[in-house]
C-alpha cells in the first residue's frame, strides 16, 4: 500500500509542476488526483483491519483447537475401537479396544436386541471355574460357545 501512496504522491507533485491548476482540465485533475489518495488511505485502513481480523481469527482457530482436543480427545482415540458382528440381529458393533485388556469381566451386548457380542474373560475366573467346559455360556459366538 505505502507503494501505491508514492505513486501518488509522485503525480500530484507532477500535475503541480506543470502548472494545471489554472486550467479547468488541470482543476479535475488535481480533484481526481485527491481523490485517487483518499481511496488509497481508505484501502491501506481496509488492510489494517483485515491483518487484525487474520489476528483474531487464527487466535480464535487457535482457542477452539484447544477446545475439540479436551472434548473429543485425540483423533488417534477413533482407531482404538473393535467392530464385531452380532450373531443374533447381525448388527454391527463397536467397542473401545481397552476392553479386551481390561481385568474385570466386562460383557458387551449389542444394542438393538441385548444379546452378548463380546466377553472379555476374567483370568481368575478361567483358573478357578473349570469344570470341564470349554464354552463361556454365554452364547456369544466366540470360539468357546462355537
Amino acid at each position: 500500500m505505502k507503494d501505491l501512496q508514492h505513486k501518488i504522491a509522485y503525480l500530484q507533485g507532477q500535475a503541480e509542476g506543470m502548472n494545471l491548476a489554472d486550467s479547468p482540465e488541470g482543476k479535475v485533475i488535481a480533484k481526481m488526483l485527491e481523490v485517487l489518495e483518499d481511496v488509497a488511505d481508505y484501502l491501506d485502513y481496509l488492510d489494517e483491519g483485515q491483518e487484525d481480523l487474520e489476528d483474531y481469527l487464527e487466535s480464535v482457530d487457535s482457542d477452539l483447537a484447544d477446545i475439540e482436543d479436551i472434548v473429543f480427545g485425540d483423533e488417534d482415540d477413533e482407531d482404538d475401537s473393535v467392530e464385531v458382528e452380532c450373531p443374533n440381529c447381525h448388527e454391527q458393533v463397536f467397542f473401545d479396544a481397552s476392553i479386551l485388556d481390561d481385568e474385570d469381566l466386562i460383557e458387551v451386548t449389542c444394542p438393538v436386541c441385548d444379546a452378548v457380542v463380546y466377553v472379555n474373560h476374567d483370568e481368575e475366573d478361567e483358573l478357578s471355574g473349570d469344570d470341564g467346559d470349554d464354552s463361556c455360556g454365554c452364547g456369544c459366538g466366540c470360539d468357546k460357545c462355537d
